[in-house]
């Protein structure tokens, strides 16, 4: 039987091991002042491109267009995808889903928004 003290170190280590989202850019809940050129994903580890997809969707509105995601030369595990247009003021939804080396697959979402100065 595992000590207590064991089974918490080695369950935090599993937790760890597996892919997940580190930071985004936009950050969750971020109001920002310009329309965003990219989206920018950084990972724990670099995601299978074949199994990562990105959708960006303004509040009540279809899909817009991205360009696809590509990992950075310097850092595979940061994906960037450029934005097509210039987003107008209002609420935009991010979704994600990231495929690790293993085969496991992830999926999250995070909400901005765009309030561009006048």
């Amino acid at each position: 039987m595992l000590s207590p003290l064991l089974a918490l170190v080695t369950a935090g280590v599993y937790v760890c091991a597996h892919l997940s989202l580190k930071e985004s850019s936009p950050k969750e809940d971020e109001t920002v002042s310009a329309s965003p050129e990219t989206v920018t994903l950084w990972f724990t580890e670099a995601p299978q491109m074949a199994g990562t997809s990105v959708r960006l969707l303004p509040k009540g509105g279809e899909p817009l267009d991205l360009e696809p995601a590509t990992p950075t030369e310097d850092d595979p595990s940061v994906v960037v995808l450029g934005v097509s247009e210039t987003l107008a003021d209002g609420d935009y939804e991010v979704m994600w889903r990231a495929m690790a080396r293993d085969g496991h697959t992830i999926r999250g979402d995070f909400g901005f928004t765009v309030a561009a100065a006048r």
